[in-house]
């Protein structure tokens, strides 16, 4: 694939609206590894989540409301991107172990998720991006099924970029049902979730030696908007004394994190470095996924 005008508008575009200025507990890297190679085995798509990789609890959904639609798309956001990430990350081997249980169980979620969403579908706007959402992930899913291959990722990078706009587009849908200020906060944390995976996405392209400008752009791209957002997250009238706690955990955890996201530029510096970016791409994801929990408490009457 080309670095398409689509691909440049879209970053352009998102540039301006970044003011251009999970899940599981932290990886046990190296820990269990089975020493296979990067194409050793496919997946198995319907085993059960693993304690071990347990995502840091997170609000029921008792009753399905727009706060929680927005909540659980926001997370079906994060979790083309997680896919992604996994996908990306076992077929070049890097702690293979935890990226084929974390590819397993993400489609196990998404799959939930998009069953509970399609139970609730509110208007006309999000019976239509819903359909479409659902759509693109039949596209998906057989790529993610097969043994990860770098060919493969090559074909991959535009569906599940088209995944992750799908449902975006359904999160700003149900966020328009009530226009509510709450439901826009909702969407905004969960896309910090998405933005932690997306990174680590683009990391993993650039290892591989795939669409190295596009996907260094779009880690700068990316990280510009995670540090405007947290921002405004932060300084929301919505935001509890506990939110602003958390807002300061996700920071602590940042810093390593974006330290060893940019430390090289170099495909080869970097891949040496993959093991401590997956691990630190987790631990992120853990205090956002934390972040989106306290504000469904918060906004839960009673």
């Amino acid at each position: 694939m080309e670095f398409t005008q689509k691909n440049r508008t879209r970053i352009i575009g998102a540039l301006v609206l970044a003011g251009a200025a999970a899940f599981v507990t932290p990886f046990m890297v190296g820990g269990h590894s089975d020493g296979a190679g990067p194409h050793s085995t496919g997946l198995t798509l319907a085993a059960p989540r693993s304690p071990a990789h347990a995502e840091a609890p997170t609000a029921a959904v008792t009753r399905m409301d727009t706060a929680s639609a927005v909540n659980l798309v926001g997370r079906q956001r994060m979790l083309s991107q997680r896919m992604a990430k996994a996908y990306l990350m076992l077929g070049q081997g890097i702690a293979a172990d935890d990226a084929r249980a974390i590819l397993r169980e993400s489609i196990t979620e998404f799959e939930s998720n998009l069953a509970m969403l399609k139970a609730f579908q509110p208007t006309a706007r999000v019976r239509s991006v819903l359909a479409n959402l659902e759509g693109v992930w039949t596209k998906c899913k057989p790529l993610l099924a097969a043994t990860p291959n770098k060919a493969d990722a090559v074909e991959f990078y535009d569906v599940n970029e088209a995944l992750q706009d799908a449902a975006h587009n359904v999160t700003l849908a149900y966020e328009s049902v009530t226009g509510a200020p709450l439901d826009h906060l909702v969407g905004m944390t969960g896309r910090q979730h998405m933005l932690s995976q997306r990174m680590a996405k683009f990391y993993f392209y650039r290892t591989w030696g795939l669409y190295d400008a596009p996907a260094e752009m779009e880690l700068h791209l990316s990280r510009a908007r995670f540090t405007a957002e947290l921002n405004q997250i932060e300084n929301s009238p919505l935001a509890s004394a506990e939110m602003k706690a958390g807002v300061a955990r996700i920071r602590r955890e940042w810093e390593p994190y974006q330290r060893a996201l940019f430390a090289n530029r170099d495909p080869a510096k970097m891949r040496g470095d993959a093991p401590r970016v997956a691990e630190l791409s987790e631990r992120v994801s853990v205090a956002t996924a934390e972040v989106a929990a306290q504000l469904m408490v918060q906004r839960a009457p009673g």
